[in-house]
């Protein structure tokens, strides 16, 4: 006679629709986690300026450059004294636009400012308080700065497409 076996009973697929639905629901809840640990936060105080070059030919963004340097240290006064210093950026912007034989606007106003990716976090697409220039068609990079606290960035677009983290990682766990 054959020695009598244990049969074990394959789980029923119930069970194992089950461990699926808690794995992706504890992967959910890992991810949720994470957003709130590491969301960064909008600054968003006070006004910005932005200032937007015509193309990105060499030639249209040094007179970008040309047009930053005129007026960065007008922006420094801001704080003390904003209507002041708007009006003195309106005339910078008149003599400029006269001198640079360009077409140079200045506005006041709600603003969009699209996201930004820079070494500590993210800045999500944000519609502020804001002053714009624009130099010819507006089409090129742009410069801006948040006027309180003072903090300037030269625009870098880098399209990026969204990443699932956890799709990351399995890549690079298995592609080994």
């Amino acid at each position: 006679m054959l020695p009598d076996y244990e049969i074990k009973k394959a789980p029923s697929i119930g069970k194992q629709i089950d461990a699926v639905i808690f794995f992706v629901w504890m992967l959910l809840l890992i991810q949720f986690c994470l957003f709130l640990l590491f969301q960064q936060g909008e600054e968003v105080e006070g006004i910005r300026f932005r200032l937007i070059a015509n193309s990105n030919t060499i030639e249209d963004q040094q007179v970008k450059n040309d047009v930053k340097h005129h007026i960065e240290p007008i922006l420094l006064n801001y704080e003390s004294n904003p209507q002041k210093t708007y009006n003195e950026l309106e005339l910078a912007v008149e003599k400029l636009s006269n001198s640079l034989d360009t077409n140079i606007t200045i506005t006041k106003g709600q603003a969009s400012f699209p996201p930004k990716v820079w070494d500590e976090g993210v800045s999500s697409q944000v519609i502020t308080e804001s002053i714009v220039i624009s130099i010819g068609n507006a089409r090129g990079d742009n410069w801006w700065c948040a006027l309180f606290p003072k903090v300037c960035y030269k625009e870098e677009v880098e399209e990026e497409k969204p990443k699932f983290w956890v799709w990351e990682w399995l890549k690079k766990k298995f592609s080994t």
